[in-house]
């Protein structure tokens, strides 16, 4: 079944969400759909470089333990490259950061934090932009039973769980079980348009939810059931009938081009060169059968110290060494 045909229930604990998230059935995409699931590509992996420079982003990144070398997942605008997870919480942080007040900056925190997994996992272009839609269906006929006072944070979470769940391809209780480490149904309200701490409590949620998604795909079933077995609450009354979630919603503002937007917010980190084959390797992302292209252009390369001056000295000019060798 589609996300449209999702109706609400009177129960909503994580074992009925998974049954539903299991089962959804994605429908046929028109050109129309898919060009709008790379405009919120473009624009929130934009809004991440930007944010990149932030004290928010830069003190995440300089703190030990966190996004250590040696993984598959970009942070983005530099060379570094880290787990999924420690990826997530960095790279949706500075979408955040670099949204200013923008409503819709958990969705674009949404978008790039589902991105270092599927590098991680080594899943194409077609297939990220696939979970983005698939999370975003989800999550629009779900979130509201789910977590009705949550606000857009909420719904990211939401939606950022089960598109992982989907391309890892979990089993029923598995999902129940990340949506219940995960916390959704308690996600708190922060002010994402806003950097500093909300920008950090979006990157700490939607890391969390892709690391409970990591851990429920370890874990073997047995103890998922054991899990979740008693954890049942009710949902209400039910969907809001006027309320609507739609994490695809990063929108530009009216009359802005969004590749003029994109040029100035990626600017900030990348080369110039580098701006205009990254929005167009983004344009068509669906076409993409390896992800690192993408991720080689968002290498943001930073200032780099200026090279040594090699000081040749006149032959024969060198000074004698001192020895204690006597023939």
């Amino acid at each position: 079944m589609s996300a449209s045909t999702m109706t609400s229930r009177a129960d909503v604990s994580p074992a009925s969400l998974a049954q539903r998230i299991s089962a959804y059935d994605p429908q046929p995409r028109d050109a129309k759909t898919l060009g709008r699931a790379r405009a919120a590509v473009i624009t929130a992996f934009g809004r991440t470089l930007s944010g990149a420079p932030a004290s928010i982003t830069m003190a995440l990144r300089a703190i030990p333990g966190i996004a250590m070398t040696g993984g598959s997942s970009l942070v983005f605008g530099t060379e570094r490259r880290t787990g999924a997870v420690d990826a997530a919480l960095i790279n949706a942080t500075a979408a955040v950061a670099g949204s200013g007040a923008s409503p819709d900056a958990a969705n674009g925190a949404f978008v790039v934090s589902l991105f270092g997994l599927c590098e991680e996992r080594g899943k194409t272009g077609q297939e990220f932009i696939d979970a983005l839609m698939a999370g975003a269906d989800i999550s629009r006929s779900l979130a509201p039973a789910a977590s009705p006072s949550a606000g857009p944070l909420g719904p990211a979470l939401l939606g950022s769980v089960a598109a992982a769940a989907r391309l890892l391809e979990l089993s029923r209780p598995k999902i129940a079980a990340a949506l219940l480490m995960a916390g959704v149904a308690n996600a708190g309200n922060p002010a994402v348009g806003q950097g500093g701490a909300g920008a950090l409590m979006v990157g700490q949620c939607l890391s969390n939810g892709l690391l409970a998604t990591l851990l429920a795909e370890a874990i073997d079933e047995a103890s998922c059931h054991e899990m979740i077995g008693s954890e049942q609450r009710s949902a209400g009354d039910g969907l809001p009938e006027k309320e609507v979630f739609d994490l695809l919603a990063v929108r530009s503002p009216p009359g802005v081009d969004l590749w003029d937007q994109f040029d100035q917010h990626a600017g900030v980190v990348l080369p110039r060169d580098d701006v205009a084959p990254l929005f167009e390797r983004l344009e068509t992302i669906e076409k993409v059968k390896d992800l690192a292209t993408v991720s080689r252009l968002l290498q943001g390369r930073g200032p780099r110290a200026a090279p040594k001056k090699v000081v040749f000295a006149p032959r024969g000019a060198h000074e004698p060494e001192e020895t204690n060798w006597v023939p």
